[in-house]
C-alpha cells in the first residue's frame, strides 16, 4: 500500500539578520514529495516552490492568505500530482511481479516532469499519416494495412527521392504511384528453392492503397493541415477476385474423411466445415464458444467482429454431428495462416485435383496460371462456399446477405461464384420458365 505526502526541503525562515534583506524569493523553499511503500521512502521535488509562511504543515498544502495569492493553483498543482503518482504506483504493479523501487522512482519522475513531445514544425502528408494511425480507433487488420501503404509510401518517397507534401498529391502522382506498385518486383523462392521474380503488388492491391491514400487526406483535410483537394480522376478501382468455391459434393467428400489417426487435421477440417455452412469469417469462426449454441441446439448466434451485427444462422445437419462429436462444444482454432496449410492437406486428401485456371492482374498485365483445385483452398473459401452454395440451393439473396453482410446485391452477386450454365439451371428451376401458360377460357354462348 502506499501513500503520498508533501513537505518543505527546509520548513523553517531564515534567523540570520543579514538573510532579512533577501528577497521573498530567495526565501522560498522546495516543495517536496514523499511516497511511503511499506518501510520504502521515495522523495522527489515537485519543482514548486513556497515561503515556510505560506505552507501549512498539518495539511501539507499551502495557506489560503489574502497575501499568497497563488495557494489555489499550487494546491491544485499538488493534487494533480497526488493523483498521477498513486496511478503511476497502481500501473507499475500491474506491469511488474514484484515493486522495483529504482525503476518506479524513474517512473514519477516523468509523472512530475514530462519530457517534452519533439513536435514538428510542419505537418507533412506523412507525417499525418503517422499521426492519424497512431490516434485513430480501427480494427487491428485495418490498422494494419494502414502500414502497410504508409510502408509503400515511404518507399515510394525514397525511389523518387522527395518527401511528399500536400501539394504533390496531383493527378502526375496519382499515376507515378501506380506505375511504381506495377513495376515493382519482388524476389523469392518458390518450391524447389529456386528465386523467382515477380510482380509486387496485384491489381487490388494497388486499388487499396489507393483507397487508404484517400482516407489519409481526408483525415488533414479534417485536421485543417491542408486546403487542397484531390483531383476528381483519383479514384479507387478493384477486379472481381478470381477465387474458387467448393461444391455439395466436394464439401461432402471431405467431411466423409477418416482422419481420426491425425486431431491436427482433424479439428480444422471441423472448422472449415462449420465455416461452410455458417458463411462466418474467420474471425468470427474462431471465437465461437457453446454459449452461440442457442434454441436446443438448432442456431447459432454471434455479434460479428467486422459489422458489430448480431446474425442467427440455421445449424445445417452436419455441424449438429460435429458438435455431438465434441460434446457440444466446438474444435480449437489456430492462426490462419497455419490453417490453410492443413486445408491444402485435406482437400488433397479429398481428392480435389481438378485443374483449375486462376487469372489475377499484376503488374498493369493480366496472369493466368493453372492449379490443381486443392491448392486454391483457403480458409475463405468456406465463406464463399457458404454464400454460392445457399444461392444456388434457391435461398433469396437478401437472406444470405444478413448473414455474409454484403451491403447490396450489387456486391453480393459479384462475390458469389456461379457459372452460366448454373445460372441458366437455376432459372430453369424458376416457375417463369417451367409452368405451362394460363389457358384463355372464351364464353361459347357469348360468341354463338
Amino acid at each position: 500500500m502506499a501513500t503520498v505526502t508533501f513537505i518543505l526541503r527546509d520548513p523553517q525562515s531564515k534567523k540570520d539578520p543579514k538573510e532579512k534583506k533577501k528577497s521573498t524569493a530567495k526565501e522560498e523553499t522546495p516543495i517536496y514529495l514523499i511516497m511511503w511503500i511499506d518501510q520504502h521512502r521515495i522523495k522527489l521535488s515537485t519543482g514548486k516552490k513556497i515561503h515556510p509562511k505560506n505552507w501549512n504543515p498539518l495539511e501539507h498544502r499551502a495557506r489560503q492568505t489574502d497575501k499568497y495569492k497563488n495557494f489555489k493553483e499550487t494546491n491544485d498543482r499538488l493534487k494533480d500530482i497526488g493523483e498521477k503518482t498513486l496511478a503511476c504506483y497502481d500501473k507499475h504493479m500491474v506491469n511488474n511481479p514484484t515493486i522495483n523501487i529504482s525503476r518506479l522512482r524513474e517512473e514519477l519522475k516523468l509523472i512530475i516532469k514530462p519530457k517534452p513531445q519533439q513536435v514538428p514544425e510542419t505537418t507533412t502528408f506523412i507525417t499525418a499519416i503517422e499521426q492519424y494511425i497512431s490516434t485513430v480507433n480501427r480494427k487491428p487488420w485495418t490498422i494494419k494495412h494502414y502500414n502497410t501503404t504508409l510502408a509503400v509510401l515511404k518507399d515510394y518517397q525514397a525511389t523518387i527521392d522527395l518527401e511528399l507534401d500536400f501539394d504533390d498529391l496531383t493527378m502526375e502522382f496519382y499515376e507515378s504511384f501506380i506505375r511504381y506498385c506495377n513495376e515493382a518486383t519482388v524476389i523469392s523462392e518458390d518450391k524447389e528453392g529456386n528465386l523467382v521474380t515477380s510482380k509486387r503488388f496485384s491489381y487490388n492491391t494497388v486499388g487499396t492503397h489507393i483507397k487508404n491514400i484517400k482516407v489519409f487526406h481526408n483525415y488533414a483535410l479534417e485536421k485543417g493541415y491542408t486546403q487542397k483537394v484531390l483531383p476528381k480522376k483519383f479514384k479507387v478501382f478493384a477486379e472481381t477476385a478470381d477465387t474458387i468455391y467448393l461444391n455439395e459434393n466436394e464439401l461432402h467428400a471431405i467431411f466423409k474423411l477418416d482422419l481420426s489417426d491425425n486431431k491436427r487435421l482433424e479439428h480444422q477440417r471441423d472448422l472449415f466445415i462449420i465455416g461452410c455452412y455458417t458463411g462466418l469469417r474467420f474471425g468470427d469462426l474462431t471465437k465461437l464458444k457453446r454459449e452461440n449454441i442457442i434454441k436446443g441446439g438448432t442456431r447459432i448466434r454471434v455479434k460479428t467482429e467486422k459489422t458489430g451485427e448480431t446474425v442467427e444462422i440455421p445449424l445445417h445437419w452436419t455441424i449438429k454431428t460435429i458438435l455431438e462429436k465434441y460434446d457440444g462444444s466446438l474444435p480449437n482454432a489456430i492462426s490462419d495462416q497455419r490453417m490453410n496449410d492443413y486445408l491444402k492437406e485435406i482437400a488433397q486428401k479429398a481428392g480435389l485435383n481438378e485443374f483449375v485456371m486462376k487469372a489475377q492482374t499484376r503488374g498493369g498485365s493480366k496472369v493466368e496460371s493453372s492449379h490443381n483445385k486443392w491448392e486454391l483452398v483457403t480458409v475463405h473459401t468456406a465463406r464463399r462456399s457458404f454464400a454460392t452454395n445457399a444461392y444456388l440451393a434457391g435461398v433469396p439473396s437478401i437472406s444470405i446477405m444478413k448473414i455474409s453482410g454484403h451491403r447490396s446485391e450489387k456486391s453480393f452477386l459479384k462475390y458469389i461464384k456461379i457459372t452460366p450454365e448454373q445460372n441458366a439451371d437455376l432459372m430453369a428451376n424458376h416457375p417463369f420458365f417451367s409452368k405451362p401458360p394460363l389457358k384463355v377460357v372464351t364464353n361459347n354462348k357469348q360468341q354463338q
